[in-house]
């Protein structure tokens, strides 16, 4: 597992991503944009094969509060559920990633449907980052 983490957060400061803290076998990280987050799933996802695992991301764009010097916010608990959704291999990003990314990033999304993400109301359109 070590050797697993290393990778990440390798990726995560290459692509200046924030490791707010380990879930277990996660990661869960911020971004400034969404292509950055993007790209930095791939990365890790490339990174991580060479270790002969399959890891599913899931990115999601909020707002998110700072208390006691801890990151909280539903934001958080949507990438989880997002994530939740994926298959191993497979990067998905929320309607709000979608929206925030520009034409110029390079990302190809296909639609993935709607879901409903445990414990979020309403049913969220999920996109498939396509590689």
């Amino acid at each position: 597992m070590s050797h697993y983490y290393a990778a990440v957060r390798k990726e995560l400061k290459t692509s200046r991503g924030k490791e707010v803290v380990t879930t277990g076998d996660g990661v869960l990280a911020t971004f400034k944009a969404p292509a950055a987050g993007v790209s930095c799933a791939a990365a890790i996802q490339r990174a991580v094969r060479t270790l002969g695992l399959e890891i599913r991301v899931g990115l999601h764009a909020g707002e998110y509060n700072v208390s006691g010097g801890e990151r909280v916010g539903l934001a958080f608990h949507i990438g989880t559920r997002v994530a939740a959704k994926a298959r191993a291999g497979e990067v998905l990003v929320s309607s709000a990633v979608k929206d925030l990314l520009v034409s110029q990033s390079g990302v190809r999304l296909r639609d993935h449907g709607l879901h409903q993400l445990k414990g979020v109301p309403e049913r969220w359109r999920l996109y498939r980052v396509e590689h």
